[in-house]
């Protein structure tokens, strides 16, 4: 008899940390967090061909997807996009859209591209949105886009324009007449 009061005492314990243990199964597995944008201020960005610089975006705000694909990029104050041997082609735009992959952007709202062509000679293009395929150094303007050289003004529904070779594609003239 005097066995039995210490064995009921270790079976009670041993079920007890049985119960205990059963309870809290599972509970030490971490939850992965959802990852979220990350969120950069002030500063630039900047995309390489593997030819060399492609361009250049000084920004108030950026945003990158948590897989790091693209970038949302607020007010660009001064984007620059590169070309061999030749002065950049400057731009300012409301929002960009970067894909880091294939190095294309996306541009949003207005904006103003500024080509120097050679000394004094400075073309203008404005638009309400373009995109810019940085493989093929092509910017295409699907939208009505005034573009500006002197004196010379010229609206047109569309353009495409090749940094590489220098070619300007327009699509149809709008005008009025007087």
């Amino acid at each position: 008899m005097t066995w039995r009061v210490p064995a009921s005492i270790v079976l009670l314990a041993l079920l007890a940390w049985a119960g205990f243990e059963i309870g809290h199964a599972g509970s030490e597995i971490k939850i992965a967090r959802v990852p979220a944008d990350d969120k950069l201020f002030k500063g630039s960005i900047h995309g390489k061909r593997i030819d060399r610089r492609s361009w250049s975006l000084d920004f108030d705000t950026v945003t990158m997807t948590p897989d790091g694909l693209n970038a949302t990029i607020a007010h660009v104050r001064d984007g620059r996009i590169h070309r061999v041997n030749k002065p950049d082609v400057l731009m300012k735009a409301d929002d960009v859209t970067v894909n880091t992959v294939s190095n294309d952007l996306a541009i949003g709202g207005p904006v103003t591209f500024t080509v120097q062509e050679g000394p004094g000679r400075t073309r203008t293009f404005q638009s309400s949105g373009a995109h810019y395929f940085g493989g093929s150094h092509l910017l295409d303007l699907s939208h009505t886009a005034t573009i500006t050289e002197g004196t010379a003004r010229i609206v047109v529904a569309k353009a495409t324009v090749n940094f590489r070779t220098g070619e300007v594609i327009l699509g149809p003239i709008e005008g009025t007449k007087s």
